[in-house]
């Protein structure tokens, strides 16, 4: 049967047709009458009806399956781009991600808290999330302008540690906090902390300090851009915050990406999709990790220009990847 959008009238033969091309697709790809229903905006009961053949009103069946007949073209769409998308590579341990896997867990072994800041694009939340696969007891939360106060990061790290239905005032959120913490080595990482406010920065110090007289620190490693190293301050320098800067057992600020980590990255993406790259492509990648966006140009750059080139069934060259970085930031920079 030729799945056609907005047909209008179907044949008892259309109608089987359609309800033996549903069930296959739920057996083969694992899905619930459910799921089906929520995906195609077919009620579970009329969706039920219709499958078993015993739906009562024809404009009913047509519309149920009009709308059956929109999603599986919607769903052939979707399974050819999974087929034309690019492959990521696995976590690549750059360089750069060793050196900020060692202050996590230097935090995570010590119970003290570190800062580790820089630029976009230089690996600190992909490291940060694959220390937390590596590692027990690790609780990674990203901060963003809806989760700057004290309650709402409080339960953001309560949601990480698996208390997601957490109630009550700062309070009481912060022993809870302290129980789930206490009971073992630990770390919090806190992402993207430039968004955080004085007093809720000011709160994770309280939970360290009150981990460390407990006789069980849990480390905190706070993440952030330059907002976040320039309001804490290296040593202190802004009053709001010399209780939190001198906890700090260790500050590292990541100017730049590596190059040699934007090489093994490049190599990285096309290993992980059976392309070879020549010095002038690692070249290139090398040079838009400079720009703003760090490693995660090439990234974006990577998946854009191997898509095209699937496109055109060619392989990756140089000209793909100036082609999709050029659409990527908007601008013909002649690189």
């Amino acid at each position: 049967m030729n799945v056609i959008p907005g047909k209008t009238e179907f044949t008892e033969a259309e109608h089987a047709e359609l309800i033996t091309r549903v069930k296959r697709v739920r057996e083969r790809g694992g899905l619930s009458q459910a799921d089906i229903g929520r995906q195609a905006e077919v009620p579970s009961s009329s969706l039920s009806q219709y499958l078993n053949g015993s739906y009562p009103n024809e404009a009913g069946k047509i519309d149920i399956a009009a709308k059956l007949t929109r999603w599986l073209k919607a769903l052939d769409a979707e399974q050819a781009m999974r087929r034309q998308l690019p492959v990521a590579p696995v976590y690549v341990a750059l360089k750069g991600s060793k050196k900020i896997s060692a202050l996590m867990g230097y935090a995570r072994q010590t119970g003290r808290m570190v800062l580790i800041t820089g630029v976009p694009g230089v690996s600190k939340t992909a490291t940060a999330r694959q220390f937390r696969e590596d590692n027990p007891r690790t609780w990674y939360t990203a901060m963003d302008p809806s989760t700057r106060g004290v309650p709402t990061m409080l339960l953001e790290i309560l949601a990480a540690m698996g208390v997601s239905d957490a109630r009550g005032t700062p309070q009481s959120l912060m022993r809870l906090i302290h129980q789930h913490a206490v009971e073992a080595k630990g770390l919090i990482i806190i992402d993207e902390a430039q968004h955080l406010s004085e007093q809720a920065i000011e709160a994770l110090r309280a939970i360290n300090d009150r981990t460390r007289a407990a006789g069980s620190p849990v480390g905190v490693a706070f993440l952030g851009n330059e907002m976040a190293y320039n309001r804490v301050g290296t040593t202190g320098t802004q009053a709001a915050f010399a209780q939190v800067s001198s906890r700090f057992a260790q500050r590292r600020w990541i100017v730049a990406p590596d190059a040699e980590d934007a090489a093994a990255l490049a190599r990285a993406w096309a290993e992980a999709n059976r392309e070879e790259i020549t010095s002038a492509e690692i070249s290139f990648c090398q040079l838009i990790a400079t720009k703003p966006g760090g490693l995660r140009n090439i990234e974006m750059t990577m998946e854009s220009a191997l898509l095209a080139a699937r496109g055109g069934q060619e392989p990756l060259t140089l000209d793909h990847l100036r082609a999709a970085f050029e659409q990527l930031s908007g601008v013909t920079h002649g690189l």
